[in-house]
């Protein structure tokens, strides 16, 4: 069985979870972030940084994927 963590991190700050998953609206909730105009992103090696989605749910028990970060929706509208 794979090992799961007991917690992330989210723009640098642990936060405890136990779950083999989490989706970008769980993480926005636990950043504290506003839902509707943030997005998230998993901190990977490399030049770019993965997109999470609302639903899309990230699994856990890999190794070195604990790691993401939040930012504001950028619009290039108006």
């Amino acid at each position: 069985m794979a090992n799961k963590p007991d917690h992330i991190f989210i723009d640098r700050k642990k936060y405890d979870w136990d779950q083999p998953t989490i989706t970008g609206l769980q993480i926005k909730n636990l950043a504290g972030v506003d839902v509707a105009t943030y997005n998230v992103w998993q901190d990977v090696a490399g030049p770019e940084d993965i997109p999470i989605a609302d639903d899309f749910p990230v699994d856990l028990t890999q190794p070195g994927v604990e790691r993401f970060f939040t930012g504001k929706k950028t619009s290039t509208e108006g």
